[in-house]
């Protein structure tokens, strides 16, 4: 902490995410639920014309908030055919509710640190992590340093942090499995897919799975999304978790060649889920 301050850490790669919009495979404007924080809703409110049309038959309320209701397809009703916002493109960004400004940005509190990030459920996120090999860092925008990572680890209190950030895949890939298999599915195909990996490791596929930097550097980012949890659930339980995250992409690309949609895929189905996150956490202690 600098004079009682927080210091604001961001990995090394923030600067540079860009959102793909219209040539995104993998729009985050379909599929999700989407939120609309208070202010956002009352400048929707407040359009008028075939706007406030648009907005009355996009909009519902419950006793939840308010949120938009999705298309039969699960797209966003303003998403349009091109792949771009028609939110955006009639009244610029500023139009955006929180959630869609932000994402896939996150910041968690931390000890004496705000950590930023971007979420790997983006594509564009997966492939700016893994555009680099290198040991991942962290720069503080109050003094430009370039922090390790495992120097972080080290300041909040996880012990032979250097040690534990190299990956070694898991011993056990059908206790793996069986983990994921108990988790919220996102859709059908993650169930399917399980299923496929299940039934090939009892037919005996036990494929040797690929390690090094690629793979460590994708271990150091997932435990820098969950240090949150390192209080609760302890340190080697976070380590563990990251370490069967890392296992799973593993195998998929030991089975199917290297792709940054392993990572992506995992990513949307555990991360964006508090209660899967800590049913992985609980069943790794």
């Amino acid at each position: 902490m600098q004079d009682g301050k927080l210091l604001h850490l961001q990995p090394d790669f923030y600067e540079c995410f860009r959102c793909r919009a219209s040539a995104c495979r993998h729009s985050c404007c379909r599929g999700w639920e989407i939120d609309i924080d208070e202010n956002t809703l009352e400048l929707y409110q407040n359009l008028s014309g075939s706007w406030k049309d648009k907005m009355d038959a996009a909009i519902a309320c419950d006793e939840s908030g308010a949120h938009f209701r999705l298309t039969e397809d699960e797209r966003c009703p303003f998403l349009q055919q091109d792949g771009l916002c028609e939110l955006i493109c009639a009244f610029g960004e500023d139009a955006l509710c929180d959630i869609c400004a932000l994402h896939p940005r996150f910041y968690e509190l931390v000890g004496s640190y705000e950590l930023a990030g971007l979420g790997l459920s983006c594509e564009a996120a997966c492939d700016l992590l893994l555009a680099e090999e290198g040991e991942l860092t962290l720069r503080c925008e109050e003094t430009g340093e370039m922090i390790a990572f495992p120097a972080l680890l080290e300041s909040l209190g996880c012990k032979n942090a250097e040690e534990a950030l190299r990956f070694i895949p898991t011993e056990n890939l059908d206790r793996m499995v069986l983990h994921l298999e108990r988790t919220e599915p996102i859709d059908a195909a993650w169930t399917e897919e399980l299923d496929r990996l299940r039934k090939a490791l009892q037919a005996g596929a036990k494929p040797e799975l690929p390690t090094g930097p690629r793979y460590d550097r994708m271990l150091q980012y997932i435990v820098y999304r969950s240090i949150e949890h390192a209080e609760s659930a302890g340190w080697q339980a976070v380590l563990r978790y990251a370490r069967e995250g890392v296992s799973f992409v593993a195998l998929q690309d030991a089975l199917h060649g290297a792709d940054p949609e392993h990572l992506r895929r995992w990513s949307e189905q555990i991360e964006y889920s508090t209660e899967n996150v800590e049913l992985l956490l609980s069943a790794v202690k």
